[in-house]
């Protein structure tokens, strides 16, 4: 019997490594979660972006727009809602020049919070970025208006935050066009506030 103790250990050695691997791969990179308001009366969105590890990707976005139609026979606002969300699959190399980046000396060293480039008057925005990477703290870094700062108003602040926060919209686009939709994820919730 010695020879079918081998198999069976080689059986369930063979079935634990799998697991092993795959939850080793879903480390999380990447999170940035924003919420807007306007500009237009009633205009709303929040979205969410989670990276990880294995190249994974999911982004999810949900808006409302300023108009609003009314119920034809209750004669009640509805208001118009919108959700996508998506899944990609980034490749190693992409994963790796980004986690360069996210772990870089520069970035790992950038203040917590970065006031509004101009003071808000009908569009108001918020994003949190946070880093994790793998026997290191996270760093979380939170930032108002910055995708409305004029390019001048951009050189007021660190090029490793501009470098940073220019790379989320285009993951989020590339994740919208080359992605396959979901129906929602788990990891990335993302609310709206009903308009008043």
């Amino acid at each position: 019997m010695p020879g079918a103790r081998t198999a069976f250990c080689l059986v369930l050695s063979l079935v634990a490594v799998p697991s092993f691997a795959q939850s080793k791969s879903e480390i999380l990179l990447l999170s940035v979660d924003r919420t807007t308001d306007g500009p237009f009366g009633g205009q709303k969105s929040s979205s969410c972006l989670r990276l990880y590890s294995d190249g994974t990707l999911h982004y999810v976005s949900a808006w409302t727009s300023a108009s609003s139609r009314f119920d034809d026979t209750t004669g009640k606002k509805i208001e118009d809602r919108h959700f996508e969300a998506f899944e990609q699959r980034l490749d190693k190399l992409d994963v790796f020049e980004l986690s360069q980046l996210f772990q870089s000396r520069k970035v790992r060293s950038l203040p917590e919070r970065f006031a509004p480039p101009h003071r808000p008057i009908d569009y108001f925005e918020t994003q949190t970025v946070a880093i994790t990477a793998p026997g290191r703290t996270s760093k979380s870094i939170s930032t108002r208006e910055y995708y409305v700062a004029s390019l001048e108003e951009k050189t007021r602040y660190p090029a490793a935050l501009v470098v940073l926060l220019d790379q989320i919209p285009k993951l989020e686009e590339d994740a919208a066009k080359e992605g396959k939709p979901i129906s929602a994820s788990a990891d990335c919730p993302v609310k709206l506030e009903s308009k008043d």
